[in-house]
């Protein structure tokens, strides 16, 4: 007599499961796989920039000023895009939204990272959109057992994206050998891994021109934010330019994928 109310149960159990479940799948929850694009916003001249990295069209007055890429923001910042149907990628400046600084739409494959560069000038935007075949696995830690220091690495790769920048070489302070040597403009060198066993937070890179080895500038990256990330280092800006605003002076910037 027990027996029929205990199958009941069980079925009505199962059928309000099944009927979560399928609510879940028609809502893509858990179910839809995703791509990653880093956007590097290096136009001299060009100020900041709004992103639409998504499956729709956005009306640009929804990107708030925290989401603009470019000066305080930083000239980096990555996006997330499900990749059950093709997605939009469109970059405009913020002085003027009805010009595309780049206008695609693609099927991004899934788990991929891509990154898509900006530089040259407002004038002349060059952009290149590659997928990262050879992208750093994640390394992930036991926040319960923190790692010491002597075990810290990051994942760097440098990018020279200076209109007016010279070939350089990159080399760490205090080492004679580069490297990435003879960089050019709208060149990037794979990722390579760096530990860092010192003492201390920083880690100095040199950067010279090619043809004579003469120092440009020095860049310090502060490890800590940075151990177990992958990272860009980047050349931006105009070259020995005077009078300019400080956004478009050379400089040396840093963007994080992960």
């Amino acid at each position: 007599m027990k027996i029929i109310p205990k199958i009941i149960k069980a079925g009505i159990l199962m059928a309000i499961t099944t009927f979560l479940f399928s609510c879940q799948k028609d809502e893509g929850v858990g179910t839809v796989d995703i791509a990653k694009v880093n956007v590097i916003n290096a136009v001299v001249g060009g100020g900041e920039a709004k992103v639409n990295i998504g499956t729709g069209r956005i009306p640009w007055s929804s990107v708030v000023d925290d989401q603009i890429l470019g000066g305080p923001n930083g000239v980096g910042r990555l996006y997330i895009t499900p990749t059950d149907r093709s997605s939009y990628l469109q970059v405009v400046p913020v002085d003027d939204t009805t010009k595309f600084w780049y206008n695609q739409q693609q099927q991004l494959a899934a788990g991929k990272m891509y990154t898509l560069y900006l530089s040259g000038t407002a004038r002349e935007v060059k952009t290149s959109f590659h997928e990262e075949t050879n992208f750093p696995k994640y390394i992930l830690r036991d926040a319960g057992y923190p790692t010491p220091v002597k075990d810290s690495i990051v994942n760097i790769r440098f990018v020279n994206l200076s209109p007016s920048g010279p070939q350089v070489d990159i080399n760490v302070q205090g080492k004679s050998s580069n490297e990435v040597s003879g960089l050019n403009y709208e060149e990037f060198s794979e990722f390579k891994t760096f530990p860092f066993t010192k003492n201390g937070n920083f880690m100095t890179f040199e950067i010279r021109k090619s043809s004579d080895k003469m120092l440009i500038t020095r860049y310090s990256l502060y490890v800590p934010n940075v151990r177990f990330k992958s990272i860009a280092i980047i050349m931006i800006g105009v070259y020995e330019g005077v009078d300019i605003p400080y956004m478009d002076q050379y400089r040396v910037d840093m963007v994080v994928y992960q």
